[in-house]
């Protein structure tokens, strides 16, 4: 039994851009699926649709072979994947770290005090208990990371889509969220321009070709980043001084 499955996927934006076309992704339980492609491709739109946050023009989609069709069914979805924004701060919401963490177990329907209890424990199991009582706005970059995760992580989510996570982190907090995510009992869909991340926390990789969701080697996902790099150095003024100082021998 597939723990998540999205068929007959049809996306075109209104300016008339075809986005997807008969696309397909399948997560199975306690699957880490990378999801690798240049920007504008609809990485982020298909998390979108998955939630029911954008209506697509067709769209199967199953949670736990169970069809969801409505928006009373995509509320329930809801309370089993979580979504983690590219943006941290498009997750928080609240001025002190635990209020926030707390927002989605509350709205679960949880007391004020088992809602504390969960949020305390999401907290402490990424090591970051300390920060509970903590202004979200005074936090670093890597630690709004970490309590975004822990927001959705509360819910006890079965599925876990991750937007971009590691985006604008240095290498530690980049290191220590990579070792969260590995811990993490959720099947995950993980999208990233980073390989080495996708390498070291995902098992299957995908892209999205030709408006249709794809497998690929891992090697070849790396192949298609060195391609995608090398195209935006070429780009740059003095490209080939570029290229030579990365040790990069062919011509310009």
């Amino acid at each position: 039994m597939s723990l998540l499955e999205i068929k007959n996927l049809n996306l075109t934006y209104p300016n008339g851009k075809k986005i997807f076309e008969n696309a397909e992704i399948t997560l199975q339980p306690g699957e880490s699926q990378a999801l690798w492609s240049p920007n504008g491709t609809g990485k982020t739109s298909l998390f979108r649709v998955v939630t029911g946050l954008l209506k697509p023009q067709t769209a199967d989609i199953f949670l736990e072979d169970k069809a969801v069709t409505n928006e009373e069914e995509f509320k329930a979805l809801r309370l089993k994947v979580g979504f983690v924004l590219q943006h941290a701060d498009d997750q928080l919401f609240f001025p002190q770290v635990i209020d926030d963490v707390a927002f989605g177990p509350l709205n679960q329907g949880l007391s004020e005090k088992e809602a504390r209890k969960v949020s305390e424990e999401a907290l402490s199991n990424l090591g970051i208990l300390e920060l509970k009582d903590a202004l979200s706005y005074e936090l670093s970059g890597g630690q709004k990371k970490l309590v975004t995760l822990a927001c959705v992580l509360s819910m006890k989510p079965q599925v876990l889509l991750l937007d971009e996570p590691t985006n604008g982190l240095d290498v530690d907090s980049k290191q220590r969220l990579i070792e969260v995510i590995n811990k993490i009992d959720a099947a995950k869909i993980i999208i990233s321009h980073d390989p080495d991340m996708l390498s070291s926390t995902c098992t299957k990789f995908s892209t999205i070709r030709n408006c249709r969701i794809e497998s690929i080697a891992k090697p070849e996902m790396h192949e298609h980043w060195h391609t995608h790099f090398y195209i935006l150095i070429m780009n740059l003024p003095n490209a080939e001084f570029f290229l030579l100082y990365l040790g990069d021998r062919k011509s310009v």
